[in-house]
């Protein structure tokens, strides 16, 4: 389980209530680079992303989750959500312990289940990447 959340309080609080619903949780990690960086070692079941991250945001990570097959859930606040993911679970700011964790458990249970990311050999592994380098699909 990968989790991906700037905030401190609220990283601790979510990776408490996954570890107690138990998950072994990586991070919580503030930027899309820290927490790309443990896709290639070994990669999650789930993820948990903010699409408000450190240092830009946290849809780069969900491109890369896509890209592997990696199932994932947003936390998106008051922020707009392209439509390219409108197929994965969302989250306001304030939710459930247990919404989260049923989510998490669905999503275990059907990995590699999440649409495919347009570019898979568009870019090199490793190479730098941002929002603006999507097809207009994934930032419409």
């Amino acid at each position: 389980m990968l989790v991906a959340e700037p905030q401190a309080l609220p990283g601790m609080w979510l990776e408490d209530v996954l570890a107690e619903a138990g998950c072994a949780v990586r991070g919580p990690y503030g930027t899309s680079a820290e927490a790309a960086r443990c896709l290639d070692e070994t990669p999650p079941d789930f993820a948990v992303v903010s699409i408000d991250l450190n240092h830009g945001s946290g849809f780069p990570l969900a491109c890369a989750l896509r890209r592997k097959g990696i199932p994932f859930a947003l936390i998106s606040g008051n922020a707009r959500v392209p439509r390219a993911f409108s197929d994965v679970p969302q989250f306001d700011r304030l939710f459930e312990a247990r919404a989260m964790v049923s989510t998490v458990t669905a999503g275990c249970a059907v990995a590699g289940g999440t649409r495919a990311c347009p570019m898979p050999d568009r870019r090199p592994a490793g190479a730098p990447f941002a929002l603006d380098q999507c097809p207009t699909a994934c930032r419409a």
